[in-house]
């Protein structure tokens, strides 16, 4: 994967995100949650990444994460809903607006369905390790 040029809305599922690393590093998601946020928070503010936009949703009701606009970062729970349900309805909305958007999560089924409605997913791992890669 290569980090785009193109002024994209990354639609990130939270949870996934934290959870694909969570038992790497050997800590809470709690502090798993907070680095990434922090890491993303300051890949926002690089040349490189400052035309993007990044929604992360968390799924279930609020938390305590820190500031819930960051920079290019902007972060919101699903209450009721799953945090799937709020990107796929984020997605197809935007998609149809015109808007350049990638849905990032780990769950097949969400991505098959992004697919058909002609929106560009990637796994969390590849999406992270882009940035990091391209951060060096």
């Amino acid at each position: 994967m290569y980090v785009t040029t193109k002024p994209t809305i990354y639609l990130i599922d939270g949870l996934n995100l934290v959870r694909s690393f969570l038992y790497e590093f050997a800590r809470t998601e709690e502090e798993v949650t907070a680095d990434f946020l922090d890491f993303l928070s300051e890949i926002s503010q690089d040349e490189h990444y400052a035309m993007h936009q990044y929604e992360v949703i968390f799924d279930g009701s609020f938390r305590p994460v820190g500031p819930l606009y960051r920079g290019g970062v902007h972060i919101s729970f699903s209450e009721e809903d799953s945090a799937d349900q709020i990107i796929y309805e984020r997605a197809a909305y935007l998609s149809q607006s015109g808007s350049r958007v990638i849905a990032v999560t780990d769950d097949r089924q969400l991505q098959q369905a992004l697919k058909e409605l002609g929106v560009k997913t990637f796994f969390c791992r590849k999406f992270y390790n882009s940035l990091k890669t391209f951060e060096k």
